[in-house]
């Protein structure tokens, strides 16, 4: 299987994770330490002759199943096997139990892989969530504190809702403003409309969101 790619910024990725060397600088020389450790397991198995050694196998194939790309995991994976085959060579009289121990260790290094790989998908789909949430958090906390409401509202409701949110009363922002009772309901309707409240209280509530205005003083 193709794996994914590695989750972006190798710095908030942990290495010890699925696929956690998968673009590392480090992986080529982890590669190569597996390959080390089998043909020190090997030289072991065919100096002592032991079944035992020869599941010693299991923990370098392992470790490339969970970290290193197919390529790496590829390479240590053909490694063993030629391990394998030749310690099977060299031990004819063992070989019912070193193919029990040799399927063992490919069914648990297949098994290894796939979690590996289905783990790194849902790492990286949370990744990608976060990183878009995120964003989108920021966004609408910009355009709380920069956009809204003066984009939704016109020029005079913006200033009528200034003016309520400072505690006048219809009355005063009509004289204030020169313009009818009414009109200034009808201008407070529209403004609790388009944020989606329902009363003056909500209103000022979110008088934090205003832009700085300086209102000029009712005339008397």
């Amino acid at each position: 299987m193709t794996p994914p790619k590695a989750l972006p910024g190798s710095s908030s990725r942990s290495v010890l994770g699925p696929y956690g060397l998968v673009g590392d600088r480090w992986e080529l020389a982890v590669c190569g330490f597996c390959g080390l450790a089998l043909a020190i397991v090997l030289l072991a198995e065919l100096l002592t002759p032991s079944v035992v050694i020869e599941s010693l196998q299991m923990p370098p194939v392992l470790v490339a199943s969970w970290l290193m790309s197919d390529r790496r995991a590829g390479l240590v994976g053909a490694a063993a096997a030629v391990a394998f085959l030749v310690a099977l060579a060299a031990e004819p009289q063992a070989r019912t139990t070193m193919a029990v121990v040799g399927s063992v260790t490919l069914i648990t290094a297949t098994g290894v892989r796939a979690y590996a790989h289905q783990l790194h998908v849902v790492l990286s789909a949370q990744g990608r969530a976060y990183r878009v949430g995120r964003r989108r958090i920021q966004a609408d906390t910009i355009v709380e504190k920069t956009t809204y409401p003066s984009v939704v509202l016109s020029p005079r409701e913006l200033h009528v809702a200034r003016l309520a949110v400072q505690g006048y009363t219809a009355a005063e922002i009509a004289h204030q403003l020169h313009i009818g009772d009414r009109t200034v309901e009808s201008h407070l309707a529209n403004t609790y409309a388009k944020l989606g409240i329902r009363s003056r209280g909500q209103l000022i509530r979110m008088a934090a969101q205003f832009e700085p205005t300086v209102v000029p003083p009712i005339i008397q």
